[in-house]
């Protein structure tokens, strides 16, 4: 049944009639037609203009008490919530209420809809941070953490192949006469040794901020330079190249009581400029280090005896003062004309590491600072 309703602009009709239309056409009346005089006319059309003033005014003040219970009961609680409907609504109250509640089931249905697409959109992304971290984790034995972090933030901003001039130290380490012990194990138990060796080594290189730059068959190339160093690059490969010294003899031992193969392994260390970046193509590359350099450092390796730490000059004349060396004055290697200055590493000079210690705790120099010394 549809309800009859009055309108806003038939009121106002109303209004302007009683406060302006009506009182005057009645006072023009009155002048003109009754035999009153001035004070009796005055006064009588000073009532009846009061009069209707005040049913104007009466009435437009029930006009704005009806808006502002409008907007009271459009809003409570700090929430918007639905307008009740009444059968004495003007037809303007009525369309705005019926509108208004129109517009909040609107947004209640969009709000919703929100609400669905915002937890989808929370569902993929952890889905895709969970893929993200599930092949971090695969990458992760693979390369070093600082150099992956490198490589995620470089390639995030480029694409193409990219490469930088660095001075690093290398170390080679491996295992002496790995081919004529290979030849007496079975597969199993080559794995088996290679593991041994590589768990230990891995874990000492990356302590003394070190990157294994790669696995050659029995030997690692690792570079110190290209994350935040210690001390400084040369400190640190050399620390490493001692460390992994003790590590094979403890190895060495374990095996020997467990039965197994045991060996004895030689560590290589050269120190100078390298190009250290992105090496392949864009469908297949490596973030490695290449120059003179590492090939010295691979050759020192190969002179080193068993159980030693060789260096070359330009390693031991940055840090001479914080090793005890015996020198094995210049060497021949394959493959260079030139021959290298080389000296084998005894022990650390622990009264200079201590000295050290203590000056960088004076405040006097940052360990920033003297990571940078070459």
């Amino acid at each position: 049944m549809k309800v009859k309703r009055s309108h806003f602009k038939h009121k106002i009709h109303i209004v302007l009639c009683l406060l302006g239309l009506i009182p005057y056409l009645l006072a023009a009346y009155l002048f003109m037609h009754s035999n009153l005089n001035w004070t009796e006319s005055v006064s009588l059309l000073a009532a009846l203009i009061f009069a209707f003033h005040l049913a104007g005014f009466y009435i437009l003040r029930r006009f704005s008490d009806e808006l502002v219970q409008l907007v009271k009961h459009s809003k409570k609680n700090n929430d918007y919530a639905p307008l009740a409907i009444n059968q004495n609504d003007t037809d303007e109250v009525f369309h705005i209420k019926e509108n208004f509640n129109k517009l909040l089931q609107k947004l209640q249905a969009d709000k919703e809809n929100f609400s669905d697409v915002i937890i989808r959109l929370l569902k993929e992304s952890r889905k895709d941070s969970q893929e993200y971290e599930r092949r971090l984790r695969t990458i992760r034995p693979y390369v070093d953490h600082g150099v992956l972090q490198s490589i995620l933030i470089e390639k995030s901003c480029h694409t193409e192949l990219r490469s930088e001039r660095r001075r690093v130290s290398v170390l080679f380490v491996d295992i002496c006469s790995f081919t004529k012990a290979s030849e007496e194990l079975q597969a199993d138990e080559v794995v088996d040794l290679l593991n041994d060796f590589f768990n230990a080594s891995v874990r000492i290189i990356y302590q003394n901020n070190g990157v294994v730059d790669k696995f050659i068959g029995d030997a690692i190339m690792a570079v110190f330079g290209l994350g935040s160093p210690k001390y400084q690059v040369s400190i640190d490969a050399i620390c490493a190249g001692l460390e992994l010294q003790d590590a094979a003899k403890r190895l060495f031992l374990t095996r020997k009581k467990q039965g197994k193969k045991t060996f004895k392994v030689r560590v290589g260390i050269n120190t100078g400029n390298v190009i250290a970046g992105d090496i392949g193509s864009l469908d297949r590359m490596d973030y490695t280090v290449i120059g003179d350099t590492v090939n010295v450092a691979s050759r020192l390796s190969d002179h080193a005896g068993a159980g030693g730490v060789l260096v070359s000059n330009h390693t031991y004349a940055s840090c001479h003062e914080y090793f005890k060396v015996e020198a094995k004055g210049h060497i021949k290697v394959k493959n260079r004309t030139k021959k290298i200055e080389a000296f084998t590493v005894i022990e650390k000079n622990e009264r200079a590491f201590k000295q050290h210690q203590q000056f960088l705790s004076s405040g006097k120099i940052s360990i920033g600072k003297f990571s940078q010394l070459r």
